[in-house]
C-alpha cells in the first residue's frame, strides 16, 4: 500500500534502509514501514508488475531475503508457498492435507488459513486452519518439524462421519487419525505466530494444552504454556513494557501480559467480546497497550512495574474508534484507525481525546505506516494515502490497485472494483523497498512502485 516512485523523479524521502516484511504487521507487529520511500504525486491506477493464481485463504504475504512466502488452499490441500519476489517465479510450495470448514457464521470468510506465517533465521513458520503448526527450510520448503494442535492437546473422540464436522457453537472436530477426531475453535486457527527470543508463541487451547503456548523455534519442543482461557483470533505481539520483554495477547474473555522467556502472567484486564471473537492485534507504545473489539470502545492501559511483576492502570477509552476486526498504528503519541463506519480517526494517546474522525474508506481495513503517511487498503482493492498528523485528515489520493482477473483452479464468485484487484481485497499488505505485496481473492499481486507516475 505504498507507491515508491522511480529513482529518477524528485521529492522522495527515506527513512533508513528498506526492511523484510517477515511477520504479520511487519517487523515489529505494529503495522510499521521502515525505508519506504513514497512519491509527491500518486497515480490514479496502479498495474502489478506480476500476479501469481491463489486458492482460497486471507492470510497475508510475508517477505523475506528476496522472497514471498503465502499460504492458501485448494481443495483438500493446503499449501505454503514461495515465490521470488522480483519476478513472481514459483520457488516451492508444500502441501498438506486439510479437512476443515467454519460455522455457517463464518462462511462467507471461507475454508482456507488465514493465519500468516512468519520467517526468523532462515525459517518458515505457518499455522493452518486446523491447527498445523510446522517449520519450513524458508529456500527448499523442506519440513523440519511439526506440532499438531488438535491431535497433541484436544481431546480425541469418534470422527462422526470419517470427515470434520460443527460441533454446534463450540467447536468443529477435525480429523487427527482414521476414524477419530479433536476440536478446534469454530472458526479455525486464525491469530498469526509471533517468533521471538528463539521461541514460536502461538494461541493454541485444548484440554491438554494452554491458551498460548511457545515452542523452541528450532525444534518445536514446548517451552512453556499459560492461562487456561477460550482462545481468540487476535495475534500476539512482543514487547517491552516498564522494562519487562512480554508477549502481549488477547485470549477469548481477557487482555495479558506474559513474561517472554517463561509465560509467567505479568498482568490482565478483563476484555470480554462475544463468541470470544477478538480479532485486532494489540498496539503498543511503551507504556500503552490499546485493543478494541465488537462492541467495545478503544481502551488504553498503562502498565508500570510492581516488584517481579506489573500492574496497570485503565488510562482511557475512546468509542469513536472501536473497531471489530481493524488493528490500529500509532505515531509520535497519536493512535491512528479505521472504525467500523469506515472513518478514519486520530485519537491522542496520552488522555483518549478523539483529534478528527473523516471520511469513509470502508472496511477490512488495517492501516500501515510509512513515515508520516498512513496507506490503508480497503476491501475493493482501492489505496487510500493520508497523512498521519493531529493537525486534520488530509487525504493524498486514492489509488486503484489494478490486477489480473484470472480466477485460477477455483473460480472465485467474488466482485471486483472498475478495472481493480478482485474485490475482496481483506488481507493487510506487505511493504518492502520499491515493493508492495497484496493478497486478493484467489490472487498475489507484487507492484513495483518505482513504475508509479
Amino acid at each position: 500500500m505504498v507507491m515508491l516512485l522511480s529513482v529518477f523523479l524528485c521529492g522522495q524521502v527515506s527513512a533508513g534502509e528498506p526492511q523484510d516484511w517477515p511477520r504479520w504487521r511487519g517487523p515489529t507487529g505494529q503495522g510499521v514501514a521502515n525505508g519506504a520511500t513514497l512519491p509527491e504525486k500518486w497515480p490514479a491506477k496502479l498495474e502489478p508488475a506480476w500476479t501469481a493464481t491463489l486458492g482460497i485463504g486471507w492470510s497475508s504475504p510475508v517477505v523475506n531475503q528476496g522472497r514471498v512466502f503465502v499460504t492458501d488452499r485448494v481443495d483438500n490441500t493446503e499449501q505454503v508457498l514461495a515465490f521470488d519476489a522480483a519476478t513472481g517465479k514459483p520457488l516451492w510450495k508444500r502441501e498438506d492435507p486439510v479437512d476443515f470448514d467454519p460455522h455457517a457464521v463464518g462462511a462467507r470468510h471461507g475454508n482456507g488459513p488465514k493465519s500468516t506465517p512468519a520467517v526468523a533465521a532462515g525459517k518458515v513458520y505457518s499455522l493452518g486452519i486446523a491447527g498445523r503448526l510446522q517449520c519450513l527450510d524458508a529456500v527448499t520448503g523442506n519440513r523440519i518439524w511439526e506440532v499438531n494442535f488438535p491431535s497433541r492437546f484436544g481431546i480425541h473422540q469418534k470422527l462422526r462421519g470419517g470427515r470434520a464436522y460443527v460441533n454446534g457453537t463450540e467447536s468443529v472436530i477435525v480429523p487427527i487419525a482414521e476414524g477419530e477426531g479433536a476440536p478446534v475453535p469454530l472458526f479455525g486457527y486464525t491469530g498469526s505466530v509471533l517468533v521471538a527470543g528463539g521461541l514460536v508463541i502461538s494461541p493454541v487451547g485444548g484440554a491438554k494444552g494452554g491458551t498460548i503456548m511457545a515452542f523452541d523455534a528450532n525444534t518445536g519442543r514446548e517451552a512453556w504454556r499459560a492461562l487456561d482461557d477460550e482462545v481468540s483470533y487476535s495475534s500476539p505481539v512482543a514487547a517491552r513494557l516498564a522494562g519487562v520483554e512480554q508477549v502481549v495477547v488477547m485470549t477469548g474473555p481477557e487482555v495479558v501480559g506474559l513474561e517472554l522467556s517463561t509465560g509467567r502472567k505479568l498482568w490482565q484486564y478483563p476484555f470480554q467480546i462475544q463468541y470470544n471473537e477478538s480479532i485486532g492485534t494489540p498496539a503498543v507504545a511503551d507504556p500503552y497497550v490499546v485493543v478494541t473489539g465488537d462492541s467495545r470502545p478503544l481502551t488504553a492501559l498503562k502498565i508500570a512495574k510492581s516488584g517481579d511483576g506489573c500492574t496497570l492502570d485503565i488510562a482511557w477509552k475512546n468509542r469513536d474508534l472501536t473497531s471489530y476486526l481493524s488493528s490500529m498504528v500509532i505515531r509520535e503519541g497519536h493512535v491512528y484507525g479505521m472504525n467500523d463506519g469506515g472513518e478514519l480517526g486520530c485519537v491522542r494517546l496520552s488522555d483518549g481525546k478523539t483529534v478528527w474522525i473523516d471520511g469513509h474508506h470502508g472496511y477490512y481495513c488495517t492501516p500501515l505506516l510509512s513515515g508520516s503517511k498512513l496507506l490503508c487498503l480497503n476491501e475493493r482493492g482501492e489505496l487510500l494515502v493520508a497523512m498521519a498528523t493531529p493537525e486534520a485528515f488530509q487525504p493524498l489520493a486514492t489509488v486503484t490497485l489494478t490486477g489480473e482477473a484470472d480466477a485460477g483452479p477455483n473460480r472465485s464468485t467474488g466482485r471486483r472494483g472498475a478495472d481493480g484487484l478482485r474485490r475482496a481485497t481483506w488481507t493487510s499488505p506487505a511493504l518492502v523497498g520499491n515493493w508492495l505485496y497484496v493478497r486478493a481473492d484467489r490472487q498475489l499481486a507484487a507492484f513495483d512502485l518505482r513504475t508509479a507516475r
